[in-house]
């Protein structure tokens, strides 16, 4: 008896190290799909509009702020986004190539006049999202109304679709134990009865519960199924909805989330039955909870002794926005699954107050806890209908990206948030019928890198001449107007290509081939293409609520007031520069220049634009083949690496400073410069430059080459111009107007800032501030001031 104790022990000994380590197998098998199935890089983009509802003819104006979903931080790499304009029938009308820098890009539409009244939609996507099997693209809706015609009457009452949607919590619905069902009432459009009731009956029609839904048509309730049909009913002296329940499942494993109740944590309650048991012998259980690549994963023990597991999982283990709660056995079968929304840890405050008028213009100052925040500012009358399309940058950022059921009202949710709120946005997320990231897919299909992360544009060709000795030769391409220079060399095909070459559209390039050691020029002809401007989005656009019937004919709203122009909207110059007499810098009032030190710049100054960088704190060198470095006196990193300023030229960012090599003095009207500006980037960036030409600037063409136009490059950066309005002190301008229009705004190290906007000559104004900080921090705020 004694002599067998030991081989016992060593048997339990063993039995339980076999275990742990298939259960540390498992885990690791798991954490491995999730990991390879998001290990490439996600964007996320979200567009802040100057208003949502715009006359046929004017413009739409925005900016994009690009966040990295790996690290919920501006996607610094990012550069080339295609936005489109698709009309209600899902017909495209505009697209642009926008260009991206520091996870921010500006861009406009300029409408036709002739566009019919109705709803239209903006695309936003870049190519590397072909890679994903989801749509990772953006669509924001705006409304648009033809004068001519009015506005469309939009129905906002239930229709004949109206109907009551059941979802099981964690989509299963078993016999034996409690299940939480969640209630949506709601037309195909999503339009509910404000406060409705729903009544769940047997087949007797006897009322087992009432549940009373909340003013956007959730609820949900808790049942134990029968075997007898439960059904749901809205009933009214006029109307009469009902739905059944589904068929209660046999086995299964069911799920009961918690997580408004406490400010830190998550209740997670796992139920399943006896007849389920036999299915999970010689199986392990997983409860994971997921963002993206961003994991927790919890053993769980479900047996004939444990029908019911309860266990807590603290906010601080967890996302921000979005997670999905997962059950996985050990053939990574998945038992249930549901989302949960997890508050931003901190929301730090935001103020603006009136500082001063002047010239025409408020003066605004800006105090918040958000330093090196990059911000977009919309000034709109306080009374406007256009901005009634909610345009929520923590909803489009931290939910919207990760659910296929879009929903209104998202401003209610984040606007002082609370328990209460907290609680009814869960029930919205309760009754979210399809995944997004579908765990099959998860487990059996990664995503591959087959569609390429386009920085800038890649310039390719072929020189039509034979040559012996490829390596003897480049091909320089240069613009003197837009100061471009770079250099190619050419393989055995005789091919050149360019990557990285940001150029606004129609811009003229000039080729030419050049031999060593001398670089003479070499008379040849080019044959060039550009490559990567044309990368269509590859899931088709569906327009939102395409499966809805529509009305045979629209009813059209002219009773309201529309805003009066001089004429027609001011065209648009893509730059237009306002300059002041009173003052000797013209630019110095351009966002960030103000924190550097300007120079003016004589008209007979005949020195080197390199020299003078060279005199303000940076080095410079020059290399035969025509490049040019610059960098920081001082390292920044632990491995001694130099720093590299931004160098800007009449607001372009520069990717090849050779381009600063064609330039003189006397092209220049003024310089703005800092060496120890800090540049919000991963690229070991320090130092701001930024030089604007003089308007008479003339083209200097020295060399013979063969011109080469970029059809359809990036969409040049234009400054805010309003429309042309007859008053501002009319109805119409209330219901619809513009005041202005702060595309970028840069706040200090302390989080504070400034910004200015058109004296409109009216009392009250609504603000509505969005943007973020270069750690993630996400801001979306508005305000309702008054002003004497």
């Amino acid at each position: 008896m004694h002599k067998s104790l030991p081989l016992i022990i060593i048997l339990f000994l063993s039995t339980i190290l076999q275990s742990q380590e298939a259960n540390d197998k498992n885990v690791s098998t798991i954490a491995t799909a999730i990991d390879d199935y998001f290990f490439l890089e996600r964007e996320n983009i979200h567009l802040h509009l100057n208003k949502t509802t715009f006359l046929s003819n004017e413009k739409i104006w925005f900016k994009g702020y690009v966040v990295n979903r790996k690290t919920n931080q501006p996607f610094f790499n990012t550069t080339n986004v295609f936005a489109l304009l698709y009309d209600d029938k899902g017909n495209k009308l505009f697209e642009k190539l926008l260009f991206a820098n520091n996870g921010t890009f500006t861009g406009k539409f300029e409408l036709d006049k002739n566009l019919h009244s109705g709803d239209y939609y903006i695309q936003v996507y870049t190519n590397w999202m072909n890679n994903f099997l989801e749509s990772e693209s953006t669509i924001q809706k705006v409304k648009i109304i033809n004068p001519t015609e009015g506005a469309i009457v939009t129905n906002t009452n239930p229709t004949e679709t109206l109907a009551i949607s059941l979802n099981p919590e964690g989509g299963s619905y078993i016999k034996g134990v409690s299940n939480i069902v969640g209630v949506k009432l709601a037309d195909c459009f999503g339009n509910t009865f404000d406060k409705a009731s729903i009544e769940i009956q047997d087949e007797m029609n006897n009322v087992l519960q009432t549940i009373k839904l909340n003013p956007f048509g959730f609820g949900k309730f808790e049942i134990i199924p029968s075997n007898s049909p439960i059904k749901a009913v809205l009933q009214s002296s006029s109307l009469k909805v009902e739905t059944l329940l589904p068929l209660a499942s046999e086995t299964g494993i069911s799920l009961e989330v918690n997580n408004f109740s406490f400010a830190d944590q998550v209740i997670i309650k796992v139920k399943t039955n006896i007849e389920t048991i036999p299915l999970l012998k010689d199986k392990s259980l997983h409860v994971i909870v997921h963002q993206d690549d961003k994991k927790n994963i919890t053993p769980l023990k479900v047996g004939i002794d444990h029908l019911e597991q309860t266990i807590s999982i603290a906010n601080k283990y967890l996302s921000e926005g979005i997670n999905t709660i997962r059950i996985i056995d050990s053939d990574l079968k998945q038992w249930c699954e549901r989302v949960i929304y997890i508050p931003q840890k901190e929301v730090k405050p935001i103020n603006v107050m009136t500082n001063f008028k002047k010239d025409g213009k408020i003066k605004m100052v800006g105090y918040s806890d958000y330093a090196d925040a990059n911000l977009s500012i919309s000034i709109l009358p306080e009374e406007t209908k256009a901005h009634d399309i909610e345009n929520n940058f923590i909803y489009a950022s931290t939910i919207s990206p990760y659910i296929t059921e879009n929903f209104s009202n998202t401003n209610y949710y984040f606007a002082e948030p609370n328990r209460k709120k907290y609680y009814e946005l869960d029930l919205v997320l309760l009754n979210q019928k399809k995944p997004k990231y579908n765990w099959r897919n998860i487990v059996s299909n990664p995503p591959k890198s087959n569609y390429t992360f386009d920085i800038g544009l890649t310039i390719k060709g072929t020189v039509n001449q034979e040559l012996k000795n490829q390596e003897d030769y480049k091909v320089r391409l240069y613009s003197a107007l837009d100061l471009i220079l770079v250099l190619s060399d050419l393989n055995k095909k005789n091919e050149y290509q360019f990557e990285n070459i940001a150029v606004a559209d129609s811009t003229v390039v000039d080729l030419a081939l050049l031999k060593s050691p001398e670089l003479n020029v070499i008379s040849t002809k080019f044959a060039t293409q550009v490559l990567n401007r044309n990368k269509p989005f590859k899931k088709p656009f569906l327009v939102p609520f395409s499966d809805c019937p529509k009305p045979q004919f629209y009813t059209y709203d002219t009773s309201f007031d529309l805003p009066k122009f001089n004429g027609e909207i001011i065209n648009l110059n893509e730059v237009v520069l306002k300059t002041n007499p009173k003052k000797t810098l013209v630019n110095e009032n351009k966002y960030g220049n103000a924190h550097l030190r300007g120079y003016k710049i004589p008209e007979n100054d005949t020195s080197s634009l390199l020299g003078f960088i060279e005199q303000n704190g940076f080095n410079v060198n020059r290399t035969s083949m025509g490049e040019v470095s610059i960098t920081g006196r001082q390292n920044s990193t632990l491995l001694g690496a130099a720093t590299t300023p931004e160098v800007y030229l009449d607001d372009r960012v520069l990717f090849s400073f050779a381009e600063l090599d064609m330039l003189d003095m006397t092209d220049i009207d003024e310089i703005y410069i800092s060496s120890t500006a800090i540049v919000p980037s991963t690229r070991n960036k320090q130092g701001i430059i930024k030089i604007y030409r003089r308007k008479n600037f003339i083209t200097k063409s020295t060399v013979k080459s063969t011109s080469f136009m970029i059809k359809q490059g990036f969409e040049r950066n234009s400054s805010f111009v309003n429309n042309d309005y007859l008053s501002f002190t009319n109805k119409g301008f209330e219901n619809y107007g513009i005041v202005d229009w702060c595309q970028t705004i840069l706040t200090d190290e302390k989080g504070n800032f400034v910004f200015e906007f058109l004296d409109a000559n009216i009392k009250k104004y609504k603000i509505v501030i969005q943007g973020f900080t270069i750690d993630g921090k996400l801001i979306n705020k508005e305000f309702n001031i008054s002003i004497d």
